[in-house]
């Protein structure tokens, strides 16, 4: 398994080439993943269909960064910290501000304290 990285100018080829190339190496490979960004990958999937038929539903496989990152990292074992989601942050600061309220001079339980917090660089 290699890296090939292809580049050129504005229609150049550099489409019509890699997907040739993955059309010829289908039948070779057991596996291929074309990296491809976001906004590419439906058109990408679009054209492998039509380029290597039925080959490329069994052995290609379009993916976008994020979730090449995302495969690799479930396999492997990534983060295994769990993200708190915006909402979750503004019920920990309020659950932690009513509990401490009798103690806090100049922070009170209010929507404005709590947006205070949450645009604070403190990681929760």
């Amino acid at each position: 398994m290699g890296l090939k990285i292809i580049y050129g100018k504005t229609g150049s080829g550099k489409s019509d080439y890699c997907f040739q190339e993955i059309t010829n190496k289908l039948e070779k490979e057991k596996k291929i993943y074309m990296i491809t960004p976001e906004q590419f990958s439906f058109t990408a999937e679009n054209r492998l269909m039509k380029t290597a038929k039925s080959h490329a539903v069994i052995h290609a496989e379009v993916v976008t960064l994020s979730r090449m990152a995302y495969r690799v990292l479930g396999e492997v074992g990534g983060s295994t910290k769990t993200q708190l989601t915006k909402q979750g942050k503004a019920m920990l600061i309020y659950s932690i501000l009513n509990q401490y309220k009798k103690e806090l001079k100049f922070l009170g339980k209010t929507d404005e304290t709590i947006h205070l917090i949450m645009r604070s660089n403190y990681r929760i």
